[in-house]
């Protein structure tokens, strides 16, 4: 991954943890869904170019690093709903 991949992916990874905070109205959780946005961006990126599934091109990497960050933060939030009850 090259370093413009590595910032597209960092910034599509803050606005879905930011839309994620929004959403969950928890103030205390907003460090958290960002870190999880920003890894979840990287990590199916890094998978998805070792497994050479995707190319180089802006908007492939951009949908891969929303899809990562919104599918790692709709499972850390549903953890953390089954861990309150």
């Amino acid at each position: 991954m090259t370093a413009e991949n590595y910032i597209l992916a960092i910034v599509a990874g803050l606005i879905a943890g930011w839309i994620a905070n929004l959403m969950s109205k928890s103030r205390f959780s907003f460090p958290i869904n960002l870190f999880v946005g920003i890894f979840g961006a990287i990590l199916l990126n890094f998978f998805l170019r070792s497994a050479e599934k995707i190319d180089n091109r802006f908007f492939s990497v951009l949908w891969v690093s929303l899809a990562g960050s919104s599918v790692l933060l709709l499972l850390f939030h549903l953890t953390r709903r089954f861990e309150r009850r």
